[in-house]
């Protein structure tokens, strides 16, 4: 019998539970209480809370090294290599979104249903990651049609032991040789900044807002804009040596 059904038999529960009521319930408990009070209020709050603590980061990560591929092959979903895809803020957006959608079919339907049976030995928040599978590959299949089929991946931008922000050429042009010529350019442009101020010029052309970007990096917006236009003073020099 699945925990969903049991819950119906469960012991009587107080008619409004309080945060400090549900923070300490096993999960099982927990899903109990949720169920008695019908995916509402403090229950619902809290076993959401820990389902997105599981596997958002495990998602995230999962996609960042690469093991999402065997992951999506393993539950029979083809997902297209693409490197792009695996980088920041990328695989952060991924991740997230497949977990918000996710959640929203775990809530009424999968745990309605009785999706999970804790009898087969899977923790409802291992259960969950796994429920998530197929939202990433929709996501990642979405993201993909963003990406413009023609891209350059500069590597060289990256310093080896330090976290990267991948940058792509759209549209790069045919000849090999014009090719060359504007990765070395790009390159020497780019390379010496920050990883911090590279960041934040992606960021700023991927539609994020200044103040978006400053509360990541852990500024004030003030202090962005002054990096940034430093940093372009700095490419511009460059670019014209």
């Amino acid at each position: 019998m699945s925990a969903i059904l049991s819950a119906v038999q469960a012991a009587d529960l107080p008619p409004s539970l309080r945060p400090r009521d549900v923070v300490g319930l096993a999960t099982r408990e927990l899903l109990d209480a949720v169920v008695e009070s019908g995916y509402t209020g403090h229950p619902w709050e809290e076993l959401a809370r820990r389902l997105v603590a599981r596997a958002l980061p495990d998602l995230e990560r999962s996609i960042r090294t690469g093991t999402v591929y065997h992951r999506c092959r393993r539950a029979r979903l083809g997902i297209a290599r693409r490197q792009e895809l695996q980088r920041r803020p990328l695989a952060q957006d991924i991740a997230a979104e497949a977990v918000e959608d996710c959640l929203e079919r775990f809530k009424v339907q999968v745990l309605p249903g009785g999706g999970w049976d804790p009898d087969r030995g899977t923790t409802l928040e291992d259960f969950f990651a796994a429920c998530c599978l197929p939202h990433v590959a929709n996501r990642w299949r979405w993201h993909l049609h963003q990406l413009s089929p023609h891209v350059i991946e500069l590597d060289a931008l990256d310093e080896a032991g330090q976290a990267g922000v991948l940058a792509l050429v759209v549209d790069p042009p045919s000849d090999p040789v014009a090719v060359v010529e504007l990765r070395d350019l790009l390159a020497r442009t780019l390379a010496p900044a920050s990883p911090r101020d590279r960041m934040s010029f992606v960021l700023r052309e991927q539609g994020w807002s200044p103040a978006e970007i400053a509360q990541m990096l852990g500024i004030d917006r003030n202090t962005l804009d002054a990096r940034m236009s430093r940093a372009r003073k700095a490419a511009r020099a460059r670019r014209t040596r």
